[in-house]
């Protein structure tokens, strides 16, 4: 697939409406739309009624008024849980 074909793929993948998630399902990327450093599965453990934008102040920077709608929770490398804010469009049902 060329890398038109692959771009027009994904943006279509991230404009696709809004999966209605809910606390407890488990979640992963949606393939090529993983943005921070962190692999799933993932755990709902909020759905934001508003979402936060990111306070990322470069609107060069990929995370510059994301719309964090969602937290997920997730085992670190060292065992320990943390919880992300997340743009819901980016994760798909695991």
């Amino acid at each position: 697939m060329s890398n038109k074909e692959t771009l027009i793929k994904l943006a279509a993948s991230l404009m696709e409406p809004k999966q209605e998630f809910k606390i407890g399902d488990v979640v992963t990327w949606k393939e090529g739309l993983s943005n921070k450093r962190a692999d799933g599965p993932f755990v709902v453990t909020a759905v934001l009624d508003q979402p936060v934008l990111d306070g990322t102040e470069n609107p060069g920077s990929p995370y510059f008024r994301e719309p964090l709608d969602i937290r997920v929770a997730l085992i670190e490398r060292d065992g320990d849980l943390s919880e992300l804010h997340v743009d819901s469009r980016r994760l798909r049902l695991a």
